[in-house]
């Protein structure tokens, strides 16, 4: 029996929760459009005041609106925008937040012991890309947050300094992953400027940033660097051996095809896997026996990369992979037929007792 006052209740609650719902995004919509508008507004007043500092009157005119915007609610979208001013206009600015102590409120900002100030303050000093701001940015990749370590090694990153790039690239390996995947991903996007001190800490530095340093070498295509990383191939450590293999697989040398090839018979899987990859990305075609032998191996990863690698090479891989087919393993007959068929060539793994 239906119980209708229940009914009645449940269907009055359902009504006020999507009518709350229903308010709840108008006024979400409402204070949204009036943060656009708001933050266009400011943009205008504030580029109008950035084109006056062209002249010198209208510097004198312009710069006290612009050091108040540092320090108003759109701080970050003003530091943005100095940050693309031409170089003397520029310096002329900073220095103006300096006399007006936006630069040291900033550097007292990323000392605050609430994150979220300590974070804002160090976006700021990023975009302004103040040398003498360095040390703080450094200070704060050993912030006990992992967001607001992040925020300094980003920030770092835009500032664009020699310093810098020297100090982002001391810090990989540091045990926080997170902040050495942010500046590994930095010292990608600044290119071949930071080659050298990452061919340097490929050679120097302590395990794990060796291991960040071939893998960012390997991203780069510098080629610079390939001797240190055919170098490391003989790192005392797996992951540093893997990593320096997958980086020269990535720059696709030929030249460094024989410099790989042993490591397919490293005592560690992934290193060996990473050598088969690495092998079919540079693509020499002597290298086809020595793959077709490694579809024996016992690691699944290892036959798979050598098999991939095989078919890269394409036409030529085709004797290494007939010599395969005829083998006394299993699994290498059967990824030797694989690896036929993908080159147009029916064949089927033949039977042997004790399969």
């Amino acid at each position: 029996m239906i119980d209708f006052q229940t009914l009645v209740l449940t269907l009055g609650l359902l009504l006020c929760i999507v009518a709350l719902t229903t308010v709840a995004a108008i006024a979400n919509k409402i204070h949204s459009n009036r943060e656009e508008d708001s933050k266009r507004r400011f943009l205008g007043e504030l580029r109008k005041r950035l084109l006056l500092l062209k002249t010198p009157r209208g510097r004198l005119e312009a710069t006290p609106g612009i050091v108040a915007a540092m320090t108003g609610r759109w701080s970050e979208l003003a530091a943005e925008e100095i940050s693309q001013l031409e170089l003397p206009i520029r310096l002329d600015v900073l220095r103006a937040l300096e006399r007006a102590g936006v630069i040291s409120r900033c550097i007292r900002g990323a000392r605050s012991r609430f994150k979220w100030t300590r974070a804002h303050a160090l976006r700021m000093l990023g975009e302004l890309r103040l040398p003498q701001c360095v040390p703080t940015l450094l200070h704060a990749l050993e912030d006990a947050d992992p967001d607001v370590r992040i925020v300094a090694a980003r920030s770092l990153g835009r500032m664009k300094l020699e310093a810098a790039e020297e100090a982002l690239v001391e810090l990989l390996g540091k045990p926080d992953q997170a902040v050495s995947a942010r500046i590994a991903a930095i010292c990608i996007e600044m290119g071949p400027r930071t080659v050298p001190s990452l061919i340097r800490t490929l050679r120097e530095g302590p395990s794990r940033a060796r291991f960040w340093s071939a893998r960012i070498l390997g991203e780069i295509h510098d080629p610079r660097a390939t001797r240190s990383l055919g170098d490391a191939l003989l790192d005392m450590d797996a992951e540093v051996r893997s990593a320096a293999t997958w980086a020269l697989g990535r720059m696709g040398d030929r030249t460094t095809a024989s410099l790989a090839e042993p490591l397919l018979r490293d005592p560690i899987w992934f290193v060996r896997a990473h050598a088969a990859e690495a092998l079919g990305r540079i693509g020499d075609a002597a290298m086809a026996p020595v793959l077709g032998e490694a579809l024996r191996d016992r690691s699944w990863w290892v036959r798979k990369n050598a098999l991939d690698a095989l078919v890269r090479i394409g036409e030529l891989a085709k004797p290494a992979l007939l010599k395969a087919l005829e083998c006394d393993d299993r699994f290498a007959r059967e990824c030797a037929a694989e690896g036929l068929s993908s080159l147009g060539i029916s064949a089927s793994a033949p039977a042997r007792d004790g399969d």
